[in-house]
């Protein structure tokens, strides 16, 4: 048997992480693979999320469809999403704890001022104990402004999904990667260049790439911070005083690395960022294992 691709050992290293984002390096492997990886965080990574809403009274100035959209939206902790089971999945016939959470709200403004329902208003029915996401004590989702005399009351249920059905399930805010750049100087040009005109030219990059160090002329400070826009290549064009110098437009380099990218995940709060990536990676190899195993029966089949 012969291989018609290249062995890959892809790694990952971290970069950055916080509670709220990581930041991390994917070596070893090629483009369609990071995209696959970047697909998988954004749409098959299960969460959860308020699916109905039986509204019993509602005297708002928000009519039941916008506020039953609004609730929808909700970030909910999704730590025990993993344990759950998809509604179409569970054995159960009308629901149960082991696929939805129920809550309910039951607020009435009886003073003259206005009132604020916020999430820390919702009440978890059931055993489930999934809250919405809250940043501190005092951080809460404005649902909808009570005036004098008004009052909401409904009963919410929320399911486990993923974000390839509704973007309410999806798990993160960004999830995007930037191709390693490969950012080289041509010494040999660059010397033929005055000292001023190569503090222009390390000047010439927005994203400071580029630093000027005497009696050592312009050095690479950080490939990363290459965002491609080209500013140090078109440098010579707007300038008189270097078109004598020879090779000029091989002063600088810019490439792409074929088997390194940077991702950034910021999560929305349902999932810890780090947990977002551990899940996408088992799915993904859940994906290769069903493949592999249905390569598996056609060459049985037809060896058989």
């Amino acid at each position: 048997k012969y291989r018609h691709y290249k062995e890959r050992s892809p790694k990952i290293n971290v970069l950055e992480l916080e509670k709220d984002h990581i930041k991390f390096e994917l070596k070893g492997t090629d483009l369609t693979t990071a995209n696959t990886l970047r697909r998988v965080m954004i749409a098959e990574v299960p969460t959860l999320a308020i699916e109905f809403v039986e509204i019993f009274s509602n005297t708002t100035v928000l009519h039941d469809e916008f506020l039953s959209h609004r609730l929808g939206l909700i970030p909910l902790d999704s730590t025990d999403a993993k344990r759950m089971n998809f509604p179409q999945d569970c054995y159960c016939q009308t629901g149960c704890s082991k696929c939805q959470v129920v809550y309910e709200l039951d607020v009435k403004n009886t003073s003259d001022e206005n009132r604020d329902v916020t999430t820390r208003d919702l009440q978890c029915a059931g055993n489930n104990s999934t809250w919405p996401v809250h940043t501190d004590e005092n951080d809460a989702i404005v649902l909808v402004t009570l005036g004098k005399r008004q009052e909401l009351k409904f009963r919410a249920i929320a399911t486990k999904n993923i974000g390839k059905e509704h973007a309410k399930w999806i798990p993160v805010a960004v999830a995007t990667f930037q191709i390693d750049p490969i950012v080289k100087i041509n010494e040999g040009v660059m010397d033929n260049l005055t000292a001023e005109q190569q503090k222009s030219f390390a000047k010439s990059c927005p994203s400071k790439v580029f630093k000027y160090v005497e009696d050592r002329g312009v050095t690479v400070t950080d490939n990363r911070k290459c965002v491609y826009c080209r500013e140090c290549l078109y440098w010579s064009e707007d300038r008189t005083d270097v078109n004598e110098v020879e090779d000029l437009e091989d002063l600088v380099s810019i490439e792409q690395s074929t088997d390194t990218f940077i991702f950034t995940v910021e999560s929305t709060g349902v999932l810890p960022p780090e947990e977002i990536v551990k899940q996408s990676l088992d799915i993904l190899r859940g994906k290769l294992r069903e493949i592999e195993s249905a390569i598996q029966g056609v060459e049985q089949k037809h060896s058989g």
